[in-house]
């Protein structure tokens, strides 16, 4: 994978962006902060400083749809990932392994417990 999950989180602020520019082909003005905050974790995981001309609108789209293509992809993967293991966690905690084996083992031969207070009745109907 090109990002990691942090900086796959400190991008998810400018998923419109990036959206907008991969999907549709045009970018609105994202500002010169943001971009520099872009160019910023780009360059961490490129691991070498990538070169555009900010003033350029041509250059700051092709920049948006390079920083934007691999991040849609990945934080999709980061996010089913975290769905398959929020679904394994819920059913683990639902249906615990050892205590699902302790009752498909167990043998229910103990007569079943009766309430103490209520009177037993007799085989003809009359209450003792």
């Amino acid at each position: 994978m090109f990002y990691t999950k942090e900086q796959i989180e400190r991008l998810e602020k400018y998923r419109k962006s990036f959206e907008t520019a991969v999907r549709s082909g045009f970018a609105r003005n994202v500002g010169s902060i943001a971009l520099k905050e872009i160019e910023e974790v780009y360059d961490e995981a490129l691991g070498s400083h990538y070169s555009y001309n900010s003033g350029c609108s041509v250059c700051v789209l092709g920049f948006l749809k390079k920083v934007g293509e691999p991040f849609l992809k990945e934080s999709e993967i980061y996010r089913k990932k975290e769905e398959k293991e929020k679904q394994k966690a819920e059913e683990e905690k639902n249906f615990p392994p050892d205590v699902e084996m302790k009752a498909l083992n167990t043998n229910n031969t103990e007569a079943p417990k009766t309430n103490k207070r209520t009177r037993k009745k007799k085989e003809d109907g009359t209450e003792q």
